[in-house]
């Protein structure tokens, strides 16, 4: 075990990673607030619903990537942040701007889908009402899983690794289909998710990549305060 790890470490350069940057990731959780309160404060939403929608089958196994979808942000950003510590501040840029603007939909503009009634009869299925039971049906456009997994799809470059760029992109089909074959979104959730994803990506790519460095430091400068501090008491 312990040697497939290190082969792993080693083929995509991990070894290399400065892991404090993974820091950033924590600032996620605070922003996902929003996502609670948006969906606790709306009584109700708009359907977006077109007549494909109607036509696109309920699929219990798509659950899985859907699911996995937690799993593939976390791989993805790693894997960025292998190949180039400025691509990666500039990924998570970009997923955290696009995603507020995600918020001020959700607060401003709910939209509501219509989930169907699904019996406990298999495992996908009992996953899917699992993800019903804690998930409001709303805070569906643009879509947060469309939108997240585009940005990083955007950031894999073919040029790092092929087997990784397709094992991405891959995935990122699956898990946006998943949001319309399980019902957790419409179709134009997906359509604004990508089309937010894509302006944002374009608008971070030209900021200046000493501002992205600056911002990636900022973890280790207030590390540094810290330590600089503690030795001034003790001294």
């Amino acid at each position: 075990m312990s040697n497939i790890v290190k082969n792993f470490i080693f083929k995509y350069n991990l070894q290399d990673v400065k892991w404090m940057d993974l820091t950033w990731l924590l600032v996620m959780p605070i922003i996902n607030i929003n996502y609670l309160l948006a969906g606790y404060l709306a009584e109700s939403g708009t359907s977006l619903a077109l007549e494909l929608d109607k036509e696109i089958p309920f699929i219990s196994v798509f659950v899985f990537p859907y699911v996995y979808w937690y799993i593939f942000i976390l791989l993805g950003l790693v894997f960025i942040l292998s190949k180039d510590r400025e691509r990666y501040g500039r990924t998570l840029l970009a997923i955290y701007v696009a995603m507020c603007i995600c918020y001020l939909f959700y607060y401003f503009y709910p939209v509501e889908i219509s989930r169907p009634v699904i019996a406990n009869t298999t495992i996908p299925n009992r996953l899917v009402n699992i993800i019903y039971e804690n998930d409001r049906p709303l805070n569906c456009f643009p879509s947060i899983h469309v939108l997240n997994t585009y940005i990083i799809m955007r950031f894999t470059k073919l040029k790092d690794n092929k087997s990784w760029f397709w094992y991405t992109n891959i995935s990122g089909i699956l898990i946006m289909l998943s949001t319309l074959f399980i019902k957790q979104h419409f179709i134009l959730d997906g359509v604004m998710a990508i089309a937010l994803g894509e302006v944002v990506v374009l608008i971070i790519n030209k900021i200046e990549g000493k501002y992205i460095k600056q911002i990636l430091e900022l973890p280790y400068k207030a590390i540094d305060k810290i330590k600089k501090g503690r030795d001034i008491t003790i001294s």
